[in-house]
């Protein structure tokens, strides 16, 4: 899927979120099986490593990208984020930013939150994972930040989308982390859900992301959600709580045209 939000500048960048299948327009289809398929990127899910490297090297050969210029971090649930280009140890890494022209940053999901920001201004552009520990450790804000700081990007004239992502009907947390976004300074009241009908609490991740992007100085009107959830459309969106941890992950980047 594309944003509406990058749609200006579409000559510059490519802005997206890959679906199980249907990505290529060519009736090209990635190798991965059963719950990977069949398009995965993720290369730390227990995926067959040839299936992996097949579809990564299909996704280059359809936008045209040297494979070398294609980054894609290993996501372990930190506020971790890095700049391509000054570093090149992406482990433990949920978040980049790039102005490499003619690359692809991205991240991989399954139910997490992908937030895509563009930088217009200064063609740069950051992509970050956010479940509800990326939340609480603000990672929004560090790669907002590092933008400030690497690109002198700033915040009112940034786009974001945030892409398929579990709603907050399906994901079910306990108490235990209501204090955590508390101290973290979210509205607690506006982002955990309860209803009688409910065993427990339920948390809306994507009224949460877009209350840390408009404490940032994102402008609201700058701000695309999707509405779609992973979750109960885990048929075209893969969803880890819906098919298991093993299973494959939405790629969401942008590529930065030459």
């Amino acid at each position: 899927m594309n944003y509406k939000i990058f749609k200006p500048y579409e000559d510059r960048m490519i802005a997206f979120s890959t679906e199980r299948e249907g990505y290529f327009v060519n009736n090209i289809e990635g190798n991965s099986q059963g719950k990977y398929g069949h398009l995965n990127l993720c290369h730390y899910v227990n995926d067959n490593p040839d299936h992996v490297a097949h579809n990564r090297q299909l996704f280059c050969q359809y936008h045209n990208l040297n494979p070398n210029t294609l980054f894609i971090p290993r996501q372990t649930h930190t506020n971790n984020v890095k700049e391509v280009g000054t570093e090149f140890d992406f482990e433990n890494t949920d978040g980049l930013i790039s102005n490499l022209k003619g690359s692809c940053i991205g991240i991989n999901t399954a139910d997490c939150l992908p937030i895509l920001i563009y930088d217009p201004t200064h063609h740069a552009a950051a992509t970050l994972h956010a479940g509800w520990r990326g939340l609480v450790g603000k990672i929004a804000t560090k790669g907002i930040a590092l933008m400030k700081e690497k690109y002198n990007s700033t915040p009112s004239e940034l786009l974001c989308a945030v892409g398929p992502a579990i709603s907050t009907e399906a994901y079910e947390v306990g108490d235990e982390l209501k204090p955590l976004f508390a101290e973290a300074g979210f509205p607690i009241a506006e982002i955990f859900i309860d209803r009688k009908d409910w065993a427990k609490s339920h948390l809306d991740l994507k009224a949460a992301v877009k209350y840390e992007l408009l404490c940032n100085g994102i402008a609201e009107h700058n701000i695309e959600i999707s509405n779609i959830c992973t979750y109960q459309n885990s048929a075209k969106y893969f969803s880890a709580r819906k098919l298991g941890i093993d299973s494959g992950r939405i790629f969401s980047g942008i590529i930065l045209k030459s």
